[in-house]
């Protein structure tokens, strides 16, 4: 009985190392796969922020671009409300009959 105990664990044994052998040869031939997949999403990822920073460089400088407009036109109406101050009174007159018309409706 000893011996077929022995016997056993002797091919348990060579599963073993077999199955050890296996795991790192998988191992060797997964790493450079691995590696290759790591370097793409750090690209990947790399070209993701950088897009990102662009857009939100083109998102900060059109919100600085629409601030400077309105200011611009604001300015405009300011100065033609200075030069024509009976035409810009004659204006809100009839725009706010008009409005009070449209909302007696």
């Amino acid at each position: 009985m000893e011996a077929s105990s022995n016997m056993v664990e002797r091919r348990a044994n060579v599963v073993h190392d077999a199955v050890d052998a296996a795991a790192a040869r998988a191992r060797e031939k997964a790493a450079p796969a691995i590696d290759r997949i790591a370097h793409a999403a750090h690209q990947t990822v790399d070209g993701v922020a950088h897009v990102a920073d662009d857009a939100a460089g083109w998102v900060g400088q059109s919100a600085e671009q629409w601030k400077v407009r309105q200011e611009q036109a604001l300015e405009a109406c300011r100065s033609s409300v200075r030069e024509r101050p009976m035409v810009a009174i004659g204006i809100a007159l009839a725009a706010g009959f008009i409005i009070g018309r449209w909302l007696l409706r």
